[in-house]
């Protein structure tokens, strides 16, 4: 049956309203941007994402910057270098969105020089404070246990400012926008030494970034040598012309309705552009194809009939293979994963919009340019794919037996895969996000943060907040009013009964200071020593590293409940906010430990380590207190996420399979062509994914969109493949011969596209960004090993499939075209 499309009567209309439409939905396409929060790193409804999310709303979450500061003097802590981190703390902290700047200005200093705990518990000396011993304080802060790694380098050359986010929720553009402000601060204070950012919202923020600089730079440089491509295949500027503009319209319409739905592209559906201009070129290439080969064997036909008797006799394999296309960027619909799901949804109305321009704007500026000359090479033969096509027909046993090895190879290589996947990896060692990761990373105690968070009884269950004024103390402490002497904190030890000042009374202590005891401190120090002890995690944080403080004013000795107590009442309240809130909450219950990792140091299983640190827990029968424990942070939620995605896209793939499966059987109607066109495209996203296994290198965010991507579009060369081949048989009566006839014809075509193809995303492999180089040289890998599939197995299984047939002297209507072996 052949397609009936009378708008072609009219293509000067088609073209104008074409202009009607790109000028009514122009304002649309300046509402499409990219979503840079870190959310898009993360899976939608998981769990272990509500449970973070309900730890932030307690203690906070990663929102958060750290911006470095290496002065040129080579000292973090001098007069000069004081005063620049002064300047640079006033700058960040007059930026709008930022909530609170923590730097060395805050740190309090308890032995510079040594005082009493007692004294210093009246007045809590820092940096700013007048007579301050600097060469003490240098000392003192860089083998700090709580600010070593937080705030200065161990070799004290280095400072870091934490600068936290407002929690407010804010758009694309505002947290850019924030970002950049911050950034402005970081280069008006560049003459002042080195300073790099660093933290989870800017590592989703840059990777955006250097994605839409890989936009714009290699969008050019694909055109340019996709129209070389073009060139060297038809020598002419139409056939360049013509498949450029429908798929630059392609994509501006879909950018322009996506614009419309407000939606946004994130690192993960960045490559939908790309992806969609050269889906809608390989279209055209095989309408281009057929043109030529009309020219080339019914050349009494005049420039009109051959317009239209292509797009008619190409109409079905088009269709389905654009349905096929959408079927297999539909899996990435139901992975769960917001970003992934964009994707998918993105590809599949951008394929939609695609097949309209390609049976719309194609044909019509091909009749208005009117007839085009056939060019030199037009019955010139592609040797490559004619010596393919020989060897097919004559060695298919040969073939499909190299098909079973390549399974082989392929199933082996498959189980190597890994998610081992690294934030610090992501980019190129040459640039300054790389640079100040890195730095981050082996100076200031690690990139990546996780959480873990011990559940005790709440304040309230514990009965305490019941207790009258008079009365606290009697529980767990066993006695009621008491108060500390400046002689039990001596720096020495010693008791010399002197007193510098009164002491401090239960009386000051606030009611859920009570919930602070030492058997909690005990079971949380446990944790803390059984996390910081592997070798990849770097700075840990929690109550334990404030208490290791005291021990140097105790010999050693344990705080008791007592001087808890005592402490914790003296605190300031801006202290008390710094370094109490964020890592204990008696109303909750819970306690908090704060740990970063170590991204450049060993590798390790992500979600093996979380599950120690549960058992580490649930197992050690000294933990009385606990009653719960769980781990999250940005190093869990990402982890989750890749995982779901690998396992999402492997459940999908038999969906895919499935709906391609049903896509041949309606357009071949036979069963048997339908299972054959399954197997060449299933092996060679088999072998681009085990290859990968071979090589170690890990599935990333990107890259684990290949195999779909591999069949969604690698099954496009099979529907055009099996319908040429169906033709040439009916003809022809004979496998071999009609392997011939479609090797000729359609075979040139398949190898344009996929060098086609393979050209386009070869370019991305120049990118700074790594999981975009992996995307494009791996797609590309993926494009040539279908293509071979498509080409050498596919046949090899129809020779294999089908026997010599007595020749049929009356021919179908719709294969009544006489075809002779040329190339086109």
């Amino acid at each position: 049956m052949r397609a009936r499309l009378g708008y072609l009567r009219w293509p000067k209309s088609v073209l104008a309203l074409q202009v009607v439409l790109l000028a009514a939905t122009f304002h649309y396409v300046g509402l499409f941007g990219f979503d840079a929060s870190s959310e898009t790193l993360v899976v939608e409804n998981d769990p272990d994402l509500l449970q973070y999310e309900r730890m932030a709303d307690v203690f906070g979450g990663d929102s958060f910057l750290f911006l470095t500061f290496t002065p040129q003097s080579g000292q973090a802590v001098s007069v000069e270098s004081i005063a620049a981190l002064r300047e640079i703390v006033a700058s960040l902290r007059g930026v709008e969105g930022v909530a609170n700047v923590f730097s060395l200005l805050d740190a309090p200093l308890l032995k510079s020089p040594p005082v009493t705990l007692a004294e210093l518990l009246k007045q809590i000396p820092t940096l700013s404070t007048p007579g301050v011993d600097l060469r003490l304080a240098r000392d003192e802060l860089r083998t700090s246990p709580f600010f070593s790694e937080l705030l200065i380098t161990q070799d004290g050359r280095s400072t870091a400012i934490k600068i936290d986010l407002q929690s407010t929720a804010l758009s694309a553009a505002q947290r850019q926008a924030l970002i950049d402000r911050i950034r402005d601060v970081q280069a008006a204070f560049s003459d002042r030494g080195t300073l790099y950012l660093g933290g989870v919202p800017m590592i989703a923020a840059d990777m955006v970034t250097f994605v839409k600089h890989d936009l714009a730079l290699f969008g050019g440089m694909i055109i340019a040598l996709i129209a070389f491509a073009l060139w060297v295949f038809f020598k002419s500027l139409q056939w360049i012309i013509m498949p450029i503009l429908t798929a630059t319209v392609g994509v501006f319409l879909t950018v322009a309705l996506l614009g419309a739905m407000g939606w946004q592209a994130t690192v993960i559906s960045s490559n939908f552009i790309s992806l969609l201009g050269i889906t809608t070129i390989s279209l055209t290439i095989h309408l281009i194809v057929h043109y030529r080969e009309l020219q080339y064997t019914q050349s009494e036909l005049n420039h009109q009939q051959r317009v239209e008797k292509t797009m008619a006799a190409k109409f079905l394999p088009c269709l389905y293979t654009a349905l096929t296309t959408i079927a297999a960027f539909g899996s990435l619909t139901v992975s769960g994963i917001l970003p992934v799901e964009d994707f998918g949804w993105m590809m599949c109305i951008g394929i939609v919009v695609a097949f309209i321009a390609t049976y719309t704007l194609f044909p019509s500026l091909l009749l208005v340019s009117g007839e085009i000359p056939a060019g030199s090479n037009l019955g010139r033969p592609n040797n490559f794919v004619r010596a393919l096509g020989d060897f097919v027909r004559w060695r298919s046993g040969i073939v499909v037996g190299l098909g079973v090895l390549c399974a082989v190879y392929a199933y082996f290589g498959v189980t190597k895969v890994s998610l081992d996947n690294r934030f610090v990896d992501y980019f190129d060692e040459s640039t300054e996000i790389y640079r100040g990761m890195r730095f981050i990373d082996e100076e200031l105690g690690g990139t990546i943060p996780f959480e873990v968070i011990l559940d005790f009884e709440s304040f309230a269950d514990s009965g305490l907040d019941s207790l009258g004024d008079d009365e606290f103390g009697v529980d767990d402490f066993g006695v009621g009013e008491f108060e500390f002497s400046d002689d039990a904190f001596a720096t020495d030890g010693s008791s010399d009964g002197e007193s510098a000042g009164g002491g401090l009374r239960a009386t000051d202590a606030r009611p859920a200071d009570y919930w602070f005891t030492r058997s909690k401190l005990d079971e949380l120090a446990r944790v803390h020593r059984f996390v910081e002890s592997k070798p990849f995690v770097g700075k840990v944080l929690s109550l334990t590293s404030l208490e290791d403080f005291a021990l140097g004013f105790t010999d050693g000795q344990k705080l008791d409940n007592f001087e808890i107590l005592g402490i914790l009442s003296a605190l300031p309240e801006g202290l008390r906010g710094q370094i109490i809130r964020p890592y204990a909450n008696p109303e909750t219950g819970q306690m908090r430990l704060s740990g970063r990792i170590i991204e450049s140091g060993p590798a390790f299983d992500r979600e093996a380590f979380r599950q120690e640190i549960l058992a580490f827990v649930d197992n050690d029968a000294d933990m009385v207190f606990v009653q719960g424990v769980s781990v999250t942070g940005m190093m869990v939620l990402f982890n989750t996420m890749l995982s779901q995605l690998l396992s999402s896209q492997l459940h999908t793939l038999v969906y895919i399979l499935g709906i391609v499966f049903v896509m041949f059987l309606v357009l071949l109607r036979s069963i048997r062509y339908a299972l054959v066109g399954m197997i060449p495209n299933s092996l060679a996203s088999a072998m681009v994914i085990g290859s990968m296994g071979y090589a170690g290198i890990p599935l990333d965010m990107m890259t684990t969109t290949i195999a779909a991507i591999c069949i969604g579009i690698g099954v496009d060369d099979t529907i055009h493949y099996l319908h040429r081949f169906r033709e040439e048989y009916n003809r022809h009566s004979a496998p071999r011969v009609a392997i011939s006839f479609a090797h000729e014809s359609i075979g040139r075509a398949l190898f344009y596209t996929s060098v086609t193809v393979v050209v386009g995303f070869s370019v991305l492999g120049l990118s700074n960004f790594v999981p975009t180089v992996m995307f494009g040289l791996w797609t590309a890998v993926a494009m040539v090993l279908a293509l071979i599939a498509n080409i050498t197995l596919l046949p090899a299984l129809l020779v294999l499939t089908h026997r010599d047939k007595p020749v049929n002297p009356k021919l179908r209507p719709e294969v009544a075209e006489s075809t002779s072996p040329g190339s086109f």
